[in-house]
């Protein structure tokens, strides 16, 4: 009996469920906070600011993992820095938008954005280092010889 690491599993499906339930609980805490601190705006740019920055962040798993390449390095950094610098246009074009917008609070918006995030990103690297992963090939078999079993 071997024991064989779980290398089927799939590494995004596991960060993209390490990242999600912990962050899903920021949004009602910023939502109630925001409501507390400011107001009718602040809640709605809190709610605003949650919900685009949880679509961001788990669109970007969904296309890295469409994008493939987990198994060539170059490939997968390549892709993720694609994936990255399409996040950040689409963040600032939505920053851009509702910079005049009067009917929510930015800085409401802007710290639920950031808590978002810094949740996002420390749960998706601690689901990612507990997925254990390979980091080195599977030895061959090999025969009493030395050569390869067939």
């Amino acid at each position: 009996m071997s024991a064989t690491p779980h290398t089927d599993r799939d590494p995004f499906a596991v960060m993209l469920r390490g990242a999600f339930l912990p962050t899903l609980a920021v949004g009602p805490v910023a939502v109630v906070v925001a409501a507390e601190m400011g107001g009718g705006k602040a809640a709605l740019g809190a709610a605003l600011g949650f919900a685009i920055a949880i679509t961001f962040f788990a669109l970007g798993l969904f296309v890295m993992r469409k994008l493939g390449g987990a198994s060539d390095p170059f490939r997968f950094l390549a892709s993720a820095l694609a994936v990255f610098m399409g996040q950040m246009i689409f963040l600032l074009v939505v920053i851009i938008a509702l910079q005049s917008a009067t009917w929510l609070d930015g800085t409401a918006f802007g710290i639920t954005v950031l808590a978002v995030a810094v949740v996002w990103q420390v749960f998706q690297v601690v689901a990612f280092v507990r997925s254990r992963r390979l980091a080195f090939d599977a030895p061959q078999e090999t025969g009493q010889d030395g050569g390869s079993a067939r």
